[in-house]
């Protein structure tokens, strides 16, 4: 495997595990904890407010994860125009935006419930 398909899967592989952790939520199997999904105040204050913010949440998470998974493939089919640093930086911004846009969008969510 060459070194810009290498740098590719470094972003596809967390995308596709946050795919696979936003699922649960958005199917509401995640009851109230300490350990998995969007916790604040007001998400562990009630069943109704956790299954809603996190059902939100998920959606977000997952939308985040497909657009990364988006940009990866279009990077896979392109990845000859490109450095493996232009990648790799690329890449990095293709993940890390989409997935700071989800938790705040997510958070704004919360904070209106």
């Amino acid at each position: 495997m060459d070194l810009k398909l290498k740098t590719i899967m470094t972003f596809v592989v967390p995308a596709l595990l946050f795919v696979m952790i936003s699922m649960p939520l958005i199917i509401r199997k995640v009851p109230r904890n300490f350990g998995y999904g969007f916790r604040t105040k007001k998400t562990l204050s009630s069943d109704e407010m956790w299954y809603k913010a996190n059902r939100f949440g998920g959606a977000a998470v997952l939308t985040a994860a497909l657009l990364t998974l988006t940009g990866c493939l279009w990077l896979f089919y392109h990845r000859n125009n490109f450095s493996a640093d232009a990648i790799n930086s690329f890449g990095f911004g293709l993940f890390i935006t989409p997935v700071l846009a989800a938790v705040a969008v997510s958070l704004i969510y919360i904070k209106s419930l």
